[in-house]
């Protein structure tokens, strides 16, 4: 657990839906009042569980009196765009007073999760999201601008959207649930990003594995990142840099080819580590937009 006084970024260890839930809420629990929890992605990652999921993170947050931030595989409550009874990865952003935000949905879902190839793995199957809506928080009297960027979207940073200008944002949030390795290619996106002045401060969370022989490798490695820029003078970020860092950094695969996580994260490791993105959604065309309603932190 990291912070920066009223932020706390956490993780969690990969497991069921219900365990993951039941260690979230105890972290939650133990967090001071007017904090702010960035967990990884898909604390619910079946619709089945999605609802509940929401409801006890929405009990937590206003009996800890706490703002929660992290994704659930649901119907989204406000989301812009959003296509009728269809089911996101979609991104919660639960106040303090219990209000719920639904502002954003993840564009590139993975093979696995856009279709289930085989019932021994979770059916998923979200749909495809096409904006980046902009949420303004309004924290302690203060306003700032937030990007939420749901894993592997950290894709559409390099590719999908046209001027990176547009991108400009006080905090870019990534829920992650990267295989291992990837991390380590987000960590050098987000750093040249806040290094050409895109973003003041990049917070990344990424759940963990508990392993029962040491021996054995994590399919995820922790990331409890909060980072903020201190560079005075920011450099400059060209189109033709960006695809520099996309061919370091990401994996492109035919969706086929990866039902599941466990293939999803054998491609993870190449290299100095890549993220993963399908065939299917490798040519989006991102717009972005900004999220209407205001998020009182």
């Amino acid at each position: 657990m990291k912070n920066d006084k009223q932020w706390y970024v956490l993780s969690y260890p990969m497991g069921s839906e219900e365990s993951v839930l039941e260690y979230c809420i105890n972290k939650l629990e133990q967090l001071p009042q007017e904090s702010i929890a960035v967990l990884p992605e898909y604390i619910a990652y079946t619709v089945e569980n999605g609802n509940k999921a929401l409801e006890q993170l929405k009990v937590t947050a206003i009996s800890k009196k706490i703002s929660i931030m992290t994704t659930i595989n649901m119907i989204p409550i406000d989301l812009p765009y959003m296509e009728n009874n269809r089911n996101y990865n979609t991104l919660i952003i639960i106040t303090k007073e219990g209000k719920i935000h639904t502002p954003q949905a993840k564009i590139t879902p993975q093979s696995f999760e856009r279709v289930q190839y085989d019932e021994k793995f979770p059916k998923m199957n979200v749909a495809d999201y096409h904006y980046l809506n902009k949420v303004e928080l309004h924290i302690n009297n203060e306003v700032k601008t937030a990007i939420f960027i749901i894993c592997s979207d950290v894709y559409t940073l390099m590719a999908g959207v046209e001027k990176v200008k547009d991108l400009h944002a006080d905090f870019c949030i990534v829920p992650g649930n990267f295989g291992i390795g990837a991390e380590a290619a987000v960590r050098r996106v987000l750093t040249r990003f806040r290094d050409a002045g895109i973003f003041k401060t990049t917070i990344f969370s990424n759940p963990f594995q508990q392993l029962k022989k040491s021996s054995h490798k994590p399919l995820v490695q922790e990331a409890c990142d909060f980072i903020t820029s201190s560079n005075q003078n920011s450099l400059q970020l060209s189109d033709w840099e960006r695809i520099e860092l996309l061919k370091r950094n990401v994996c492109i695969y035919p969706d086929q080819q990866v039902p599941s996580f466990i293939h999803m994260a054998s491609l993870t490791k190449m290299g100095q580590g890549r993220m993963t993105v399908s065939m299917s959604r490798l040519d989006v065309d991102v717009h972005i937009n900004q999220y209407e309603k205001k998020v009182i932190l």
